[in-house]
């Protein structure tokens, strides 16, 4: 869901640690988890409408969320609330450039607060 210019390359040796089959259990719990409580957002608007995207990230921003990935937060599973989002509203408004800085900045908060907390 990267909709900037950088890439990645991630070279693993055969020492390399392996992804745990509880690490992707508790991925793909908190994936479901965060397609609900979208849905609960979109629908609890009622008569206003349906909410922006922004909306939607800073209230689910609000909230406690157990097994967000550590340094990036709720920002890293932008891709998956955003794929929600889009499919329960495919009338929206186009708000990329609002969520993007949105995830940028929250990410920029996110790293910050983990640097505070290692010096410390």
């Amino acid at each position: 869901g990267s909709r900037d210019n950088m890439s990645v390359v991630l070279i693993c040796f055969p020492g390399a640690p392996k992804v745990s089959p509880e690490a992707m259990k508790r991925e793909a719990e908190l994936d479901k988890y965060l397609e609900a409580r979208v849905e609960e957002i979109i629908k609890k608007q009622g008569d206003e409408g349906v909410p922006d995207l922004v909306h939607v990230m800073r209230t689910l921003a609000s909230e406690s969320i157990p097994n967000l990935p550590p340094g990036g937060e709720l920002a890293s599973k932008r891709s998956v609330i955003e794929t929600v989002y889009n499919k329960l509203n495919p009338y929206r408004s186009d708000d990329t450039v609002s969520i993007q800085l949105f995830t940028q900045l929250f990410l920029l908060s996110a790293v910050f607060v983990y640097c505070m907390a290692v010096i410390v």
